[in-house]
């Protein structure tokens, strides 16, 4: 079995495995709460809660072995303050930065990881319902480069010629095209695989889950010359179902992402076409705004780690990525990631 063959092998089996390890949270305390304060989901303004991060070594690969784990850092931006940040690792590691969208990340590489050794980051993060932003240190050329699962072909471009016609402003064709895959695409977690994002199978399959929604939206605005910025992060419940705390898997059914699109003028609309085919209700408010039960890990696609990993560039980075001797770590056999939160605060 080749290099290739084996990666997605193991991120079909981390799918397989995950696919019902939904987050666990106390149902019965997120009804009260709701009843008792009638929240309203797309009004409210910040959520502050804390965090724990835990990547756990389940299976060492081999005694004595290198091991090289990279675990993503969450930034402080316009839409998120992190506070209290606080790292615990058995081994050294540094804090590394990478070169092209500046995504942080904690790095260890040890022979000496063993047996439920745990790597734990905390933090606090006050995140903020959001909107259009301004962000003159945005390099858009960079957002116009899709990656190799991003491409399009004669349907694809036929189906945005038809859907944009003669619309040259940015906002209203982003409008257009959102519209468009709301009502084209139907959102479906059982795809095997995770995060594939291929464009061209999305649109033929005309199903799959954020990653393959936000890949063919990119894909579709790129053509038409407008730059989008992806970004991957950890979704929690929605304020009116979220309990005081909760627990989730760690892997990639647990991950989330949406995107930023740029209409001149250093300015980004978000939205979330994923979310807006599940919520119908929400569906004018995913364009434009982006509720608070979320926050950000990480910004584009093709990542190279710092140090660079074995492999090739990441589809996107939202949970730890491990290697030995130039081979993926295998999610659910040799480590295991969980994600733990309570909620601080709510501000409606």
């Amino acid at each position: 079995m080749n290099r290739r063959d084996f990666i997605k092998l193991s991120a079909v089996s981390a799918g397989a495995m995950a696919i019902n390890k939904a987050a666990s949270f106390n149902i019965a305390e997120a009804k009260a709460v709701s009843k008792k304060k009638d929240i309203v989901d797309s009004e409210v303004k910040a959520l502050v809660f804390n965090v724990i991060y835990k990547t756990q070594i389940l299976t060492p690969p081999k005694e004595g072995g290198m091991v090289s784990l990279w675990v993503p850092l969450p930034q402080t931006d316009q839409e998120q303050e992190i506070t209290s940040l606080s790292i615990s690792s058995p081994q050294a590691f540094t804090i590394n930065e990478e070169s092209l969208y500046g995504n942080k990340m904690v790095y260890v590489n040890s022979d000496k990881l063993k047996k439920e050794d745990s790597i734990s980051i905390s933090y606090k993060i006050r995140r903020k319902r959001t909107g259009t932003i301004t962000d003159a240190s945005e390099d858009t050329k960079r957002h116009l480069a899709l990656t190799e699962r991003e491409k399009w072909d004669g349907k694809i471009t036929k189906f945005v010629d038809d859907v944009v016609g003669g619309e040259k402003s940015p906002l209203e064709i982003g409008r257009k095209i959102y519209s468009a895959l709301v009502d084209y695409l139907t959102y479906d977690k059982l795809i095997p695989g995770c995060g594939q994002g291929i464009s061209t199978w999305t649109f033929e399959q005309r199903r799959g889950r954020c990653d393959d929604f936000h890949a063919l939206f990119r894909t579709m605005m790129i053509y038409k010359g407008i730059p989008v910025r992806w970004e991957q992060g950890i979704p929690l419940p929605y304020p009116s179902a979220m309990s005081k705390e909760g627990k989730m898997e760690g892997d990639c059914t647990g991950a989330h992402c949406w995107v930023r699109f740029h209409i001149g003028s250093n300015q980004w609309v978000p939205v979330d076409v994923s979310e807006a085919n599940k919520r119908r209700d929400l569906r004018e408010f995913f364009f434009g705004t982006l509720s608070p039960n979320r926050f950000k890990i990480s910004t584009g696609r093709g990542i190279i780690l710092k140090p660079g990993q074995a492999g090739e560039p990441l589809n996107s980075l939202y949970f730890t990525h491990g290697e030995y001797n130039e081979m993926p770590l295998i999610y659910g056999h040799h480590y295991r990631n969980t994600i733990t939160y309570k909620l601080v605060d709510m501000e409606a």
